[in-house]
């Protein structure tokens, strides 16, 4: 039997996304409470980042199924939703902006084949982070590193979630509005307009960091909706095109084009400081753009709790990963426990 990572992310209706804080205190329990009952196998987001509330995995040999329609990465683009746009001609800004717009070109004509109704959204993926931090501990670059692979089905129209605990497949319903969505019906139903999608984002974050929020908070909370859209999603072509278009407009995103991924790929690093502390990057494939995962890394000692509710706080130090995700697989499928 795998041992595949135990997690539990209560997809709560009307929730905004935790901080970067909370996912990660929330994350590290569960990557505590699996490691205590499984081997680590293998090499992983905070769990993530991404998705509002805590997830559910875990170890458990799947069933393997039947046929799954898996989503290729195609050639060429056109910028066909937004018509013409204005693309920097020189500088970092104007590189980052470049990078974008040619991912999302490249994106936006790949094929696609939607899902039938019914069907259930498979993604795996593999997340590396320290853990949870003792209070009153440190965590250094030279911190260890947990890992554990994530394999989660969300219906199609949203309404439940399935995953394996302690070898166990489990169903439960999951609610609706959670934002950002992570059910293909409403990713579908996201702005394909760069401008209103920004505003989409802008108006889905918590409170106290809505527009008229200082600038750069707002920024940031907007770059982090669009990445975990992308990081918990099977995202179709236009509406991934569209993140991309929108993240070229958002002030104090950069490139690093000389990164790889947890798995040793080549990548490009499209990312944006958060919280004050946090470089999040979202990696895309050099050469066709496909998105590949996530990392985030502390750039600077940061003291805080954690959002663990515990009296005391931990410490961070500048060039600590905070989470490391892969994209393993990304297919529709025809019922949960079925994988590609």
């Amino acid at each position: 039997m795998n041992d595949d990572l135990t997690t539990l992310r209560a997809l709560r209706p009307n929730t905004a996304p935790p901080s970067t804080e909370a996912r990660t205190a929330a994350h590290a329990a569960l990557m505590e409470r699996a490691a205590s009952s499984a081997p680590v196998r293998g090499r992983t987001r905070r769990l993530r980042p991404s998705r509002v509330g805590l997830r559910l995995a875990v170890a458990g040999g799947l069933a393997t199924a039947a046929a799954a329609v898996t989503v290729a990465v195609g050639l060429g683009g056109a910028d066909g939703d937004n018509g013409p746009r204005t693309v920097p001609t020189s500088g970092p800004v104007a590189d980052v902006q470049t990078v974008l717009y040619q991912a999302a070109d490249r994106t936006g004509s790949r094929p696609f084949t939607p899902p039938r109704p019914g069907q259930w959204t498979y993604l795996e993926t593999r997340y590396t982070s320290p853990g949870k931090p003792p209070i009153g501990g440190v965590q250094t670059p030279k911190s260890p590193l947990k890992t554990r692979v994530d394999r989660l089905w969300t219906r199609i129209d949203g309404t439940r979630v399935a995953q394996y605990d302690h070898g166990r497949l489990t169903v439960a319903p999951t609610g609706a509005g959670a934002m950002p969505p992570v059910d293909y019906g409403s990713v579908t139903k996201i702005p394909l307009d760069p401008d209103a999608l920004i505003a989409w984002a802008k108006k889905g974050a918590p409170a106290g960091v809505r527009p008229g929020s200082p600038a750069d908070a707002s920024d940031a909370q907007t770059f982090g909706i669009l990445a975990s859209l992308l990081n918990d999603n099977l995202v179709p072509p236009r509406q991934e095109a569209a993140v991309y278009r929108a993240m070229a407009k958002i002030p104090g995103v950069t490139l690093e084009r000389r990164t790889v991924d947890v798995a040793g790929r080549p990548a490009l690093a499209v990312s944006r400081i958060v919280e004050g502390y946090l470089r999040q990057e979202v990696l895309l494939d050099r050469t066709s753009y496909a998105y590949l995962g996530e990392r985030s890394v502390v750039v600077k000692d940061h003291t805080g709790d954690a959002g663990t509710g515990e009296n005391g706080t931990w410490k961070v130090e500048k060039g600590t990963i905070d989470v490391f995700s892969v994209r393993l697989a990304a297919a529709f499928v025809d019922k949960p426990g079925q994988r590609p």
